[in-house]
């Protein structure tokens, strides 16, 4: 048993010392690392030949300061006082962003930097050039094109996977509900609903890149068309009445209604029937509330049942509530005032509830009423001199929509 174990002995210790003899032939006489072989077809970023070089990515993750990189770096705090010395416009630590990434470039693996680019965006890169002893620090900014666009899309699932089916980006399913927030009930879309629209866009890389601009389009919803026109960066009907309305359609974005309106409604926790006089958004929890007019708050505290609850009177007739909130926003508070779109507070479970959900409800007059059945009023109409103008510009833009599919 003794020599049994005197023979594993000696043969672990060749195998480590076999090991370690390659490990050290390898890090002293093996081959020198060799410069990347050059593209048939250069590769640049930055406007930076970066296919002949060695790169090296760091991604930015949350607490990193500009100091801590370079020091893993080597280089030295002259540099980050030379970059806090530069303008905001070419470089501001503050708006060091997790995810973002940095390239280390040299021309061999352990030679010295000689550039180290922030890439802050698809358009914008940071670049120091470290080839001189004085450094010299720029922004890069790729090209950008526009392209205006026509497109057409049938209602399947959502208005998002439509969009993004029909070859746009989802910046455009963003713009179109933004346009018609006043006017279509985006969470009772239904199978067969559709659009049209044409737009700009924005092309970096031959790829979307910001927001998707609307001209001009038209949404079948519900049975209803509605026609909106940009016109002196603002959006009409086809009639010159202003989109905006005194209340938004929803008081959220982007979730499904979980629950219609009923007058009777067996309650999720009571489990009896009681009139449900509201309308239930399924939504993670922490989606913002946005109040849907202008107004004035009556209460915002937590109320049993309702759990936190803001309650915000908009005129003499109209009043709207927000229950089950998980946290009222800040500064949001009893009788301070709310603009339409603020958020004034956040999806969650409080009160009776069996998960997280916005129940929204309605007032007219001091009766409960079905909010999606109200039509509130329009906005101020436009200037009748600005018309003429008007019915020229849509008249050229309609012309651009395509046909309905």
């Amino acid at each position: 048993m003794k020599i049994r174990t005197s023979r594993f002995v000696w043969i672990f210790a060749g195998i480590v010392l076999v090991l370690l003899g390659l490990w050290l032939w390898w890090r002293y006489l093996g081959p020198a690392p060799q410069k990347p072989t050059p593209l048939s077809q250069p590769v640049y970023t930055a406007g930076i030949r970066v296919d002949t070089l060695y790169t090296d990515t760091v991604t930015i993750q949350n607490g990193d300061q500009i100091s801590g990189l370079f020091e893993n770096l080597g280089l030295g705090y002259p540099l980050v006082n030379y970059l806090d010395s530069q303008p905001d416009s070419v470089f501001n630590a503050r708006q060091l962003r997790s995810g973002q990434q940095c390239l280390i470039l040299r021309d061999s693996s352990e030679g010295p930097i000689l550039y180290w680019l922030l890439v802050k965006n698809r358009v914008e890169t940071l670049v120091m050039d470290l080839r001189d002893s004085l450094p010299r620090t720029y922004l890069h900014r790729k090209p950008v094109t526009t392209r205006y666009r026509p497109l057409v899309g049938t209602i399947q699932s959502s208005l998002y996977q439509s969009v993004t089916d029909a070859g746009a980006g989802p910046e455009l399913a963003m713009a179109l509900a933004a346009t018609f927030d006043w006017t279509v009930d985006f969470f009772q879309l239904q199978k067969g609903d559709g659009y049209r629209v044409y737009y700009v866009e924005s092309l970096v890389d031959s790829q979307p890149f910001g927001p998707a601009q609307i001209l001009a389009a038209e949404f079948r919803a519900s049975g209803k068309t509605h026609t909106a026109i940009r016109f002196r960066n603002n959006y009409f009907d086809d009639k010159g009445q202003s989109m905006k309305r005194r209340y938004l359609k929803a008081p959220l974005d982007y979730t499904r209604i979980s629950s219609g309106f009923s007058t009777s409604r067996l309650h999720p926790v009571l489990r009896y029937l009681r009139p449900h006089l509201g309308v239930d958004y399924a939504a993670p929890k922490g989606t913002p509330v946005r109040s849907v007019g202008d107004g004035q708050v009556l209460e915002a505290a937590y109320r049993g049942g309702n759990g936190n609850f803001v309650k915000i009177q908009h005129s003499r007739e109209h009043a709207t509530g927000y229950l089950h909130l998980s946290r009222i926003a800040s500064g949001v508070r009893r009788g301070g005032r709310v603009r339409q779109g603020q958020v004034i507070g956040y999806v969650g479970s409080t009160g009776l509830s069996t998960g997280p959900h916005l129940c929204f409800r309605f007032w007219n007059r001091g009766v409960q009423v079905n909010p999606k059945r109200l039509q509130g009023p329009q906005a101020e109409p436009m200037n009748p001199a600005d018309l003429p103008s008007f019915r020229q510009h849509r008249d050229s833009l309609m012309v651009q929509l395509p046909p309905w599919s």
